[in-house]
């Protein structure tokens, strides 16, 4: 963990740096979300989107063929993996 050191008179300070917070998934986002995980599965349908504890966006998707997938995809809105539902 990175942390500065601050000194002020007789006192010092140890600062850590604040946790980046999860994206958020604003109207926008999720347009834009569906986009890409669509893209990477073409004739799926989205049925949700969301952010997961990692701060990865979320798409879950039924596939063409009827299969349920959740597409990962980062800050940027690169898909970083899929998982598809065993029946």
């Amino acid at each position: 963990m990175n942390r500065t050191h601050e000194t002020v008179g007789r006192h010092a300070w140890v600062r850590r740096p604040r946790p980046s917070l999860p994206p958020e998934l604003t109207a926008d986002v999720a347009v834009e979300v569906a986009a890409a995980a669509l893209a990477d599965h073409p004739g799926a349908t989205i049925e949700w989107l969301e952010v997961d504890g990692d701060g990865l966006f979320e798409a879950h998707l039924r596939g063409a063929d009827g299969q349920t997938l959740v597409v990962h995809l980062d800050g940027d809105l690169r898909v970083v993996g899929w998982l598809a539902e065993v029946s």
